[in-house]
């Protein structure tokens, strides 16, 4: 359970996150109870979908991202090792891939333990995540269903196709 003061910097912090959206000129739901902002952004072919939350507990601000589609139960392994691929070149954030539904999640996660938080915080979690689907979230999708191969995935994220 966090301490009051926990409570109070996630709640600063949480109040920071929406001004910057605001700044940002963004639409967004907030869910105040639970330090919790709902957005999405336009990506270059497949729509972005966020999810921010602010956990008091843990003292970590999260960005997730569920793609917008589920892998096919044949592709899983296939898509395990293409996941894998992804998150080995990734500087900031990762791939979360669940092998038995087929779902993948993009995750940033930044600690503001004993942290000044501010907006350019926020920002970078924010712009860096939605370049970062962007850059992955067609190539998984085309993997997925089989528009095309394992090599020719690898290629394409290394720039070469």
């Amino acid at each position: 359970m966090a301490t009051d003061y926990e409570m109070s910097q996630a709640s600063i912090a949480f109040d920071i996150l929406c001004e910057t959206l605001d700044d940002m000129g963004w639409t967004y739901t907030k869910d105040p109870d639970k330090l919790t902002i709902y957005s999405g952004a336009s990506g270059e072919d497949i729509p972005i979908d966020l999810r921010i939350e602010v956990d008091p507990d843990k003292q970590l601000v999260s960005l997730l991202s569920l793609l917008r589609f589920e892998v096919p139960e044949s592709d899983r392994i296939e898509l395990a090792l293409a996941v894998c691929t992804v998150n080995h070149i990734l500087v900031d954030g990762n791939f979360d891939y669940n092998v038995f539904d087929g779902k993948i999640i993009f995750r940033l996660t930044s600690c503001i333990k004993n942290t000044i938080v501010s907006k350019e915080l926020f920002k970078y979690i924010i712009l860096v995540s939605c370049k970062t689907v962007d850059d992955y979230n067609d190539s998984l999708y085309m993997l997925s269903n089989k528009q095309i191969d394992l090599s020719q995935f690898e290629k394409k994220i290394n720039g070469e196709l």
